[in-house]
């Protein structure tokens, strides 16, 4: 599923590919696209230049030349797809821009919408996001005391989920930093030591730079790995749902304390 890293890397195929370019051709044909009764507003953005990208969390902006931004966020099951050789995506996608062979098309998601940069600057949605740990900015101390101050009887666990305290982090990624931090989901907040706490910072940043540069999240207990034993300590994985989303939580209870 779409979490920070995939944003990213779509971002940067998306600045090789088109930033720079003048778009030839803006269509959303598929009826169940938020843009379709839109063609007026679209057909305008043919004939400028994608001026740039910028991924924050697991919202993705595409700015256009003249201040219109493309607003995309993925949820479960969206995707993009981005191709600079002519390769056409299946179906019909919600949103199509391409410039002569290259081409970005967006299919489902949560969010895809037209705005302006100055609207885009003051979206609630966008301004209470957390820090996001692959920004070039991103302070890994500064991240940890946020985690650290966080709602103390909440697990961390749940925590890590809320884009409010680390944007992009989603199941796999929160999951897999806690294993490494040896930290079990279902301490609160208020259990964790400052050291915990760095920690667990530290293991999200180190998954989502792996997998943004690899194309691969680095695993060793979601998903059927949880069928084998703990590489860390040979116990056994358990699951259960986590969190008012109820999402699927694996942990080893043998070393994650």
């Amino acid at each position: 599923m779409p979490e920070g890293d995939t944003i990213h890397r779509i971002a940067r195929r998306l600045d090789a590919a088109l930033v720079g370019r003048r778009l030839d051709r803006v269509t959303a044909v598929n009826p169940r696209s938020p843009l379709h009764r839109l063609a007026p507003d679209l057909s305008a953005l043919e004939d400028r230049t994608v001026a740039g990208t910028d991924a924050r969390g697991k919202h993705l902006l595409i700015t256009i030349e003249g201040g219109t931004v493309i607003h995309s966020h993925l949820g479960m099951a969206g995707r993009w797809f981005v191709s600079a050789d002519g390769r056409l995506p299946h179906g019909r996608p919600w949103l199509l821009l391409a410039s002569g062979p290259a081409f970005a098309a967006c299919s489902g998601g949560k969010i895809l919408r037209l705005t302006s940069a100055a609207r885009a600057r003051n979206d609630p949605a966008l301004r209470q996001l957390g820090p996001d740990p692959l920004a070039p900015d991103f302070d890994e101390r500064v991240a940890a005391k946020r985690l650290a101050g966080w709602e103390p009887t909440e697990p961390v666990g749940a925590a890590l989920l809320d884009q409010r305290l680390l944007a992009g982090v989603g199941n796999v990624i929160r999951i897999e930093a806690l294993h490494l931090a040896a930290v079990s989901p279902w301490r609160t907040v208020g259990e964790l030591t400052e050291e915990e706490a760095e920690g667990i910072v530290r293991h999200t940043r180190w998954i989502m730079t792996t997998a943004l540069h690899s194309g691969r999240r680095p695993k060793r207990i979601y998903g059927s790995l949880a069928r084998r034993p703990c590489p860390r300590c040979g116990g056994r994985i358990e699951s259960r749902g986590q969190g008012d989303d109820n999402r699927v939580t694996y942990w080893c209870p043998g070393c994650q304390v």
